[in-house]
């Protein structure tokens, strides 16, 4: 399990990066808790983007827990192949972006 606190932006990047593909490469199941983000910009969302490559690539899976509206909302407006937990079961990857309003 790894727990994102605070912000995950361009200054925390680098680092949350290098846990996340240290984690993706040692563990079968990487699950990150996003709980405690209080914002998350295009590059912390690169970030998780880039896990998820690198975990599938290592047969790894990555899965995101407790994802703040905030970002949930950000997630349903951009593709990607991240598996999102809802109500404590493991989704499955969004193919396609939910587009228009909020």
């Amino acid at each position: 399990m790894v727990w994102v606190t605070g912000e995950l932006d361009i200054a925390t990047a680098p680092h949350i990066r290098r846990i996340l593909l240290d984690a993706v490469s040692t563990y079968r199941q990487v699950t990150v808790d996003l709980a405690r983000i209080g914002f998350c910009d295009c590059a912390g969302l690169g970030i998780l983007i880039a896990a998820q490559n690198a975990a599938r690539a290592h047969g790894t899976l990555l899965l995101l827990r407790r994802v703040p509206g905030q970002m949930d909302w950000l997630l349903h407006r951009v593709p990607h192949r991240l598996h999102i937990e809802r109500d404590g079961l493991p989704g499955t990857p969004a193919s396609t972006p939910r587009m228009g309003g909020p």
